[in-house]
């Protein structure tokens, strides 16, 4: 895990970091500019972890439960939870899972990620197409009772 210096940084320094970030992230324009910098900045376990949370938000998004991503992501219910909490008093994740679900290529990974979710489910001795849209809409089931 990552760990970050115990010391503390003067408030105005930490503000011109962050600016200098969010500077350097808005003029990355290509996925190959963006790559690089990320490989540069962040190590491989930082960006698992970056890529993991923004995999969750989106399937929390989409219905999914807890322990179909768990399966699915090999993460922590803990990690859901931690998640879930900003998802629903935030508006970060929701803005940017959006904007990305229009593409194309989103619209083919979530065609990917539907099938190996009924891989996983049906891999425990379920029907498969059953299970997963029970589990896939056992949240709006709730809402309406």
């Amino acid at each position: 895990m990552s760990q970050v210096s115990k010391r503390f940084v003067h408030k105005q320094v930490e503000s011109k970091m962050y600016e200098t970030l969010f500077e350097a992230l808005k003029h990355l324009k290509s996925k190959e500019e963006i790559q690089s910098f990320l490989a540069d900045l962040l190590s491989p376990i930082e960006k698992t972890m970056l890529a993991k949370r923004l995999a969750i938000a989106a399937l929390l998004m989409r219905n999914y439960d807890y322990q179909t991503i768990m399966d699915m992501l090999k993460v922590s219910s803990t990690t859901i939870s931690r998640v879930s909490l900003t998802l629903n008093y935030n508006q970060g994740y929701k803005d940017t899972i959006n904007k990305i679900a229009r593409s194309e290529s989103t619209k083919e990974f979530w065609q990917g990620v539907e099938r190996l979710a009924s891989r996983l489910i049906s891999s425990k001795n379920y029907s498969a197409h059953d299970e997963f849209l029970k589990k896939k809409f056992a949240h709006e089931k709730k809402i309406l009772l």
